[in-house]
C-alpha cells in the first residue's frame, strides 16, 4: 500500500511541468527563447574563446621565440669567440663583456613581461644575467643535462614566470656535418604580463556576451509582450464574456491573426448583444424552438403541434382613462412598472410570457404542475400589484388595478406568421376563452372555467360567479373565482 501511494506522488519532473504549464505565455516565450539564446551565445563564446586563446598564445610565443632568436644571434659570436680565447684571460674577459653588455641591452629594451635574461655556458654556469647575484651560478646538474641536448627552444613555467631556452649550435666544419653545442640563452617572462590580453579579450568576451545577453532579454521581453498583449485582450474579454458582460471590447493591437481575431470577437459581442435584445421582441417559446432548430438545415420549423397549455392573460383596468392625465414618456414609464412586475413573478412559478398586446400579458404553463402554477402566479400577481399601489398611493403617485382569466386545455402551438416576420406561439378555443374571461373580470379578481376546479386539488379557496356570457359563445361560461384574500396558499415548490 505505502509502495502505491509513494508511486503515486509527481516526480520531480513532473512538478517542474506542472509549474511550466501554469506560466504565463510571455514567461514562457522568454524562458524558451531566452534559454535557447543563452545556450547558442555560450557555445559561441566557448568557441571564440577556444580560437582566441590558441591565437594569441601563439603570437605571445611567436614574440618571444623573436626575442630570444634576436638576442641569440646577437650574442652567438661574441660566445664562439670567448670559448677560443683560451688561455688569454683578456680576449676571453672582452668576449664575455660583449655578451653581458647584450644581455643588458635586452633588459632595457623593456620588452613587455620580461623578467630575467641570461646565458648558460656548456659547463652549466651562468657566465650572463641581468640579475647580479645570478652571475657565476650554475644550474642544476638535471638542467644542465636537458639544455645540452636542446634541438629547439624550450618553454617552461617556472613560479610565475614563463622561461624560454634557446640552445646555441655551431658548425664544426664548413659542411655543417657536425654540430658543436655553446650554450643556452635565457628568458623569463612574466605568466601575469603575458596572459594579460588573454585575460582581457576573454574579459571583454564574457562581458560583451553578458550584454548582449541582457539586451536580447530585454528585447525579448518587449517582443513577447507586444506577442501576448493580444492574446491577454483575448483572454480578459472572453473571461468577461463568460461572467455575462457583454458590454466588453477588446483593444486591437496586433495587425496579424490574433488582431483580426480580436476583431473577430469584438464583432460576435455585438451580434451577441443584437440577439439579446432581439430575445426581447419575441416569445420565450420562440426562442426555445430557434434553439431547438438550430444547426438544422431546413427553412421552415415544423408546422404545427397539439400540446395541453394552461393559459393565463392579465390586463390592466381603466388604463386608456388614467393615460389621458399623463405624457407620452409617462404612461410608458407607469405601464413598464407593473408589465414587468407580472412577468417576473410569472417566470418564478415557471410560467412563460408569450407576448404583451398592449397593456396585457399573455403568459403560458406547460409543466406537469401547470393548473397549480397558473392560479399562483395569478395569485402573486394580485397581491403583488395591491402592494405596489400601496406605497404608489402613499408617495402620491397613480396605481393601476388588474384582472386575470385562466383556462386549460389543448392548443395549436407552431410557426405563424408571413415569410418575412413570424412568431412561434399558440392558438385555439382555450386562449380565446382565457381573454374572455380577463376581458371580464373585475379589477383584483382572477376567474376561470369551472372545469378547473377539479385540478385545484383543494389547494386554493374558490366559490362560483354566475354564468358570464363572452363573446363567441352562444351559451353562459360557468366560472368561479380564486378568493386569494381569503385561502392560505403556500407558494409552490419548483
Amino acid at each position: 500500500m505505502n509502495r502505491f501511494v509513494h508511486s503515486s506522488r509527481p516526480t520531480y519532473a513532473e512538478r517542474i511541468g506542472r509549474w511550466f504549464d501554469s506560466l504565463p505565455l510571455r514567461i514562457k516565450l522568454i524562458i524558451l527563447i531566452g534559454s535557447l539564446f543563452i545556450v547558442l551565445t555560450m557555445v559561441s563564446t566557448l568557441i571564440i574563446l577556444q580560437q582566441g586563446n590558441r591565437i594569441i598564445n601563439e603570437r605571445l610565443a611567436e614574440t618571444c621565440t623573436i626575442s630570444l632568436q634576436h638576442v641569440s644571434q646577437t650574442i652567438k659570436n661574441d660566445l664562439l669567440l670567448y670559448y677560443g680565447a683560451g688561455n688569454d684571460p683578456n680576449t676571453a674577459s672582452l668576449h664575455l663583456g660583449h655578451i653581458r653588455e647584450a644581455i643588458m641591452s635586452v633588459s632595457n629594451q623593456r620588452i613587455a613581461g620580461l623578467v630575467y635574461a641570461g646565458v648558460i655556458d656548456r659547463s652549466g654556469a651562468i657566465i650572463a644575467h641581468t640579475r647580479p647575484e645570478m652571475l657565476n651560478r650554475r644550474i642544476s646538474p638535471a638542467d644542465s643535462a636537458l639544455f645540452s641536448t636542446l634541438s629547439q627552444t624550450l618553454v617552461r613555467p617556472r613560479g610565475g614566470t614563463l622561461e624560454y631556452v634557446h640552445p646555441l649550435y655551431t658548425r664544426r666544419d664548413d659542411q655543417g656535418e657536425r654540430m658543436v653545442f655553446l650554450g643556452d640563452t635565457v628568458l623569463g617572462f612574466s605568466g601575469a604580463v603575458i596572459r594579460q590580453p588573454l585575460r582581457q579579450t576573454r574579459t571583454l568576451i564574457i562581458t560583451t556576451t553578458i550584454l548582449m545577453a541582457v539586451i536580447a532579454i530585454l528585447f525579448l521581453s518587449y517582443i513577447a509582450r507586444r506577442m501576448t498583449l493580444q492574446i491577454d485582450s483575448l483572454s480578459r474579454g472572453v473571461q468577461k464574456l463568460a461572467d455575462g458582460d457583454l458590454h466588453t471590447e477588446i483593444s486591437i493591437v496586433a495587425h496579424d491573426e490574433l488582431g483580426r481575431l480580436a476583431r473577430e470577437f469584438n464583432a460576435m459581442i455585438v451580434h451577441l448583444r443584437e440577439k439579446l435584445q432581439m430575445q426581447k421582441f419575441v416569445s420565450k417559446l420562440t426562442v426555445q424552438m430557434i434553439r431547438r432548430q438550430a444547426g438544422v438545415e431546413t427553412d421552415q420549423p415544423p408546422l404545427g403541434e397539439t400540446r395541453q397549455v394552461t393559459v393565463l392573460f392579465s390586463d390592466i383596468r381603466s388604463f386608456s382613462a388614467m393615460t389621458e392625465k399623463l405624457g407620452a414618456a409617462e404612461v410608458v414609464k407607469l405601464l413598464n412598472i407593473y408589465l414587468d412586475l407580472q412577468a417576473r413573478l410569472i417566470e418564478k412559478n415557471n410560467g412563460i410570457v408569450d407576448k404583451f398586446i398592449g397593456d396585457q400579458v399573455m403568459a403560458l404553463f406547460v409543466d406537469d404542475r401547470q393548473v397549480e402554477r397558473a392560479v399562483q402566479a395569478a395569485i402573486d400577481i394580485q397581491r403583488s400589484v395591491r402592494d405596489l399601489n400601496e406605497q404608489r398611493h402613499r408617495r402620491g403617485e397613480l396605481g393601476l388595478q388588474v384582472g386575470c382569466g385562466l383556462h386549460i386545455g389543448y392548443v395549436i402551438l407552431g410557426h405563424m406568421g408571413s415569410q418575412t416576420r413570424s412568431d412561434y406561439t399558440v392558438i385555439g378555443d382555450v386562449v380565446n376563452l382565457a381573454a374572455r374571461l380577463c376581458s371580464v373580470a373585475k379589477p383584483g379578481q382572477i376567474i376561470a372555467p369551472v372545469e378547473l376546479l377539479p385540478r385545484l386539488q383543494g389547494k386554493f379557496r374558490t366559490h362560483r360567479l354566475l354564468p358570464v356570457y363572452v363573446k363567441g359563445r352562444r351559451q353562459p361560461v360557468e366560472v368561479l373565482q380564486v378568493d386569494y384574500d381569503t385561502a392560505v396558499v403556500r407558494p409552490l415548490r419548483n
